[in-house]
């Protein structure tokens, strides 16, 4: 088991120093809109199966070099836009010079993902449900991050526990929000000390879009991917000499105030973008108390600056460097429960996170990228009004990976990707009471090897339909003898249809795993509590299959349901033994039914989407307490609605939510109600002089709704909200 990871480690790098010999030459040309005759720029031109290719620029042109001799299939792609292959055979004297005419597509709703199967796909040819949450989509919604975003996707259920900037947890199928895998492009975010992930750190501003895969893939992504995994993609760096700004304000009840600035310049070969984002709030809102009193949420404060940084620069071969900068300042108040008020708690949060990435070398018909991060984090939390009297908890946590892929395109065999990842997870910690050192967690560091390997096969039965299979599997080392060595694997199969109409048939099984973490495994034993270092993963099978149909007819239509299982072992509960502490003692059947329909219609006038979760998580133990009972804070129905009107320089967005009554404790006796939620927005969008004005007002829980997400954390009333911003670019070349 000790010698894993050296085993992984020369497989791998076998298989990257196979010696290849090609020829190459260059092809370039223009994309075109047929129906205008309009040049397009940010098309992408590649090859199939390789990460060779270039965009459209400013004028419409694309230039690839060092393109392999002989035949090869070359795409162009663009958002809005019918996908064209056209077959060509780059010959050893000829630059070739192809023209893409461009036929608008029909179907608004087939998004391009990569994170189902790390290669681009459309949204209607992967075995796996996604859900996709473009940059559109974003700026319609009245979310400020990535927590609130969230809470419209199917299947998910977002836990909130206070205003804007409170702490904010996701759960995909019945899942724990520790067993819901959070990227940033492609980058583990969940570290090992307490695995969830704080969805209010997250700010809008400089994400791109948001890929929601739904369903264990643990044989891509490795622990924690139990009930789906979700990359937040960062807003590209642009590709055109010109400068192009942003500039928001926002105000609105309990004194929210969010401040956006951003700038965006390409030169030449080189391009960056900047923004900042400073988020801050009293949270001071009203709630109903014990008696039916209305009291006022203290120590509910938010205030936070954020820093976004990216730059790229296209290298002569056509291969990318790009690396980027995300910081973080946070204070908050930690006001506790409607049970034990805080009035002077703070959660102090110092984030830094630097990622530098190489891609689209390329060897013959093999693809290399190549990525390494570093995250740093001092949480600093303080209580003076601890029972033992001031408790301060310091947290420096360190997180390195690096990642290496390899694309190779086998034709008939299948397009494979494989890979060997490294992360290293260290933590300093200290607790002190009354300015003295207690037993804490201490100093801890965990380094996971993983190697993975997937195959995207595809048949062509006719002109129209496509067999694909996507078999994964990752083998994930971990140092601590209780977890070892873990063996992932995953099938997905679906049948596709791509003509005047898109969609397929689709199914997956894979395991799933999640490892235990620090807090888990080494919580420092005193009167009460303890770790418990033996601790195994929490292990699964999760299996579902549906369809997904989309056409155009009265409109475009998307038309989407999925079927899903989960069942989980040794889930780890932290329960009273001889004293209180985790075990493996926990199992769970989760099982469900997740359905959508999108329209559009009437020139993209209106849009509608909908979406109903019927959901079962129970308790699979042989306690005969919980043994059939439901499992906490799983609702079994919940609905999503959302209407969007656009006309002219007018915009309308009306968003209603329904989640279904759930349970606060094992053994369903304390029973949480149901709410439901609307909230909207009009805009109002002008330009002057080549400068865009926005004007936008917002109203959350327009019904002014009591209700609390989890119990014992009431939140906000209704909230009106007014904004207004500038957009617009400057030719400074």
């Amino acid at each position: 088991m000790k010698n894993t990871k050296y085993i992984l480690i020369i497989l791998f790098f076998i298989v990257m120093i196979v010696p290849l010999s090609a020829q190459n030459n260059s092809i370039k040309g223009k994309v075109i809109d047929s129906q205008t005759g309009e040049i397009l720029a940010g098309a992408n031109v590649y090859i199939k199966g390789t990460h060779i290719g270039a965009a459209s620029d400013a004028k419409g042109n694309y230039f690839i070099k060092d393109v392999p001799i002989g035949y090869s299939i070359f795409i162009c792609s663009m958002i809005n836009f019918k996908k064209i292959e056209k077959e060509i055979n780059v010959s050893t004297v000829d630059n070739l010079e192809i023209n893409f005419l461009m036929i608008e597509d029909e179907l608004k709703f087939s998004d391009v993902v990569i994170t189902a199967t790390r290669n681009e796909a459309l949204i209607t040819t992967i075995p796996v449900s996604t859900e996709v949450i473009n940059l559109k989509e974003i700026e319609e919604s009245n979310a400020k991050n990535v927590g609130e975003v969230l809470k419209s996707v199917g299947a998910t259920l977002v836990k909130s526990y206070g205003a804007i900037g409170s702490l904010e947890t996701v759960s995909l199928r019945g899942s724990t929000d520790a067993q819901v895998l959070i990227l940033i492009d492609g980058q583990r975010l969940n570290n090992s000390q307490q695995g969830s992930v704080d969805l209010s750190t997250l700010p809008l501003d400089a994400i791109e879009k948001i890929e929601v895969v739904k369903g264990g893939n643990s044989a891509m992504y490795g622990s924690d991917a139990v009930g789906g995994v979700i990359n937040i993609i960062t807003k590209s760096t642009s590709q055109k000499n010109t400068l192009d700004y942003t500039l928001t304000g926002l105000y609105g009840t309990y004194n929210t105030q969010v401040y956006n600035a951003s700038i965006g310049q390409g030169i030449n070969d080189f391009s960056y973008f900047v923004s900042y984002n400073k988020t801050r709030s009293d949270g001071n809102y009203l709630y109903k108390g014990f008696t039916d009193n209305k009291i006022e949420l203290k120590n509910g404060d938010t205030q936070s600056d954020n820093v976004f940084l990216k730059a790229g620069y296209l290298l002569k071969d056509q291969s990318r460097l790009s690396a980027f900068y995300k910081y973080r300042k946070s204070d908050n108040g930690s006001p506790g429960s409607i049970d034990y008020p805080n009035a002077s708690a703070r959660n102090k949060i110092d984030n830094n996170h630097i990622s530098i990435s190489y891609e689209g070398f390329s060897v013959g018909s093999f693809a290399f990228n190549f990525n390494g991060y570093m995250m740093k984090q001092e949480h600093h939390y303080i209580n003076p009004e601890s029972w033992m009297g001031t408790e301060e908890s310091i947290y420096n946590s360190r997180s390195i990976g690096a990642l290496a892929q390899v694309f190779t395109d086998l034709n008939e065999i299948g397009l494979l990707s494989y890979g060997y990842e490294f992360r290293q997870d260290k933590l300093e910690s200290d607790q002190l009471v009354n300015g003295n050192s207690v037993p804490f967690i201490g100093d801890r560091q965990r380094n996971v090897h993983s190697a993975y390997f997937q195959d995207d096969w595809k048949y062509d039965i006719n002109h129209s339909w496509k067999i694909s299979a996507v078999p994964a599997v990752r083998l994930d080392s971990y140092p601590e003898e209780s977890i070892g060595s873990q063996f992932s694997p995953k099938i997905g199969i679906s049948l596709s249809h791509d003509e005047e109409w898109r969609g397929s048939i689709r199914g997956n099984i894979g395991k799933v795993f999640r490892a235990p973490t620090y807090n888990d495994l080494y919580w420092p034993e005193d009167t009460w509590t303890k770790g418990n270092p033996d601790l195994k993963p929490e292990r699964g099978i999760t299996y579902d299959f549906g369809f997904i149909i989309q056409f155009a007819k009265y409109g475009s239509w998307s038309i989407e349901s999925t079927y899903f299982v989960s069942n989980l072992d040794d889930l780890i509960l932290w329960a009273p033994a001889e004293k209180w502490m985790p075990t493996n003692i926990a199992k769970a059947r989760i099982s469900g039914i997740e359905s959508k329909i999108n329209w559009k219609g009437f020139g993209d006038l209106i849009s509608i989407q909908s979406g109903y979760t019927y959901l079962t998580a129970k308790d699979d133990s042989n306690d005969p307490l919980t043994s059939g009972k439901f499992l906490i804070y799983r609702p079994k129905n919940k609905v999503d609605l959302g209407i969007n009107i656009s006309y002219n320089i007018y915009s309308i967005n009306i968003f209603y939510n329904f989640v279904g009554k759930r349970f606060h404790d094992a053994e369903n006796k304390i029973e949480m109600g149901s709410y439901e939620l609307i909230n909207a927005n009009l805009g109002i969008k002008q330009k002057i002089e080549g400068i865009e004005l926005n004007f936008r007002l917002e109203g959350n829980n327009l019904m002014d709704k009591e209700y609390q997400a989890t119990q014992g954390s009431p939140l906000p009333g209704r909230e009106i909200r007014f904004s207004i911003g500038i957009s617009g670019n400057l030719n400074v070349l």
